[in-house]
């Protein structure tokens, strides 16, 4: 019983912070999965009642829902989407972050970063850098990546992909890192991206407010028979310490 409310504080958490980044360019929902397990049996322990009585959940992990969100456009030339597979590249302080994330601006030394300030990394893994045009000039994002300012190519976002089912970590808000740091993925030979759009979270609220309630009344109910254990314990105890001596 005490595993089994763990478990749903545990649940608990996740659906919280999934609907916190509800809202969150790039965010993947994560899900929790279980298993079951029996504890070991000693020869001489005898279970009348059969040993499904003694199987227990257990927290297994958590998975990433890595289904594209929707699509929002914008008027920033620097927001992007990525159509199909793959990940944009950050450089990150701790190392390479890979996201689907592309909110993206402009340094103070003109380089595209993205909203934590880590450069974007383009073919050839520097970061982009895009001069100051001149009067009327945009910078424009091509469908296969390449960056120009006006008429002048200044770099070329850099996509890459990893074998699936994917195995990354999870880290600061939408981005991941590889299980092996020396692990880089591998280039999308032809990324395909939409400027002027963003991809936003795949969570849905509603889906989620639901599954929260359900799994906060859970926990609450597990709770409620846990603090009855305790007062039949301590019921227990008591009548124990004023039973009488036989005469």
């Amino acid at each position: 019983m005490v595993a089994a409310a763990l478990l749903r504080q545990r649940h608990l958490e996740i659906a919280t912070n999934n609907l916190a980044n509800a809202s969150t360019v790039g965010f993947k929902a994560e899900r929790p999965y279980f298993d079951l397990y029996r504890e070991a049996q000693s020869p001489d322990e005898l279970r009348p009642l059969g040993d499904d009585l003694v199987r227990q959940s257990r927290w297994a992990g958590t998975n990433v829902d890595y289904k594209g969100g929707k699509i929002q456009h914008t008027t920033n030339p620097l927001d992007l989407s990525l159509v199909g597979p793959g990940f944009f590249v950050l450089q990150s302080p701790q190392g390479p972050r890979y996201t689907r994330a592309g909110q993206f601006t402009l340094s103070v030394n003109r380089e595209i970063v993205s909203q934590d300030g880590w450069p974007v990394l383009g073919e050839g893994g520097a970061p982009i850098r895009v001069p100051a045009g001149g009067e009327g000039e945009k910078i424009v994002i091509g469908l296969t990546g390449e960056v120009r300012m006006g008429d002048q190519p200044v770099g070329r976002f850099q996509v890459v992909d990893f074998p699936q089912p994917y195995r990354l970590f999870k880290q600061h808000g939408a981005s991941f890192s590889t299980v092996d740091a020396r692990e880089t993925g591998a280039a999308v030979a032809n990324p395909q991206m939409v400027q002027g759009t963003l991809e936003l979270s795949n969570v849905s609220p509603i889906a989620e407010m639901v599954g929260l309630v359900e799994t906060a009344r859970l926990y609450e109910a597990y709770q409620k028979i846990l603090q009855s254990f305790d007062s039949m314990s301590d019921r227990a105890i008591n009548d124990m310490g004023r039973t009488q001596p036989i005469a």
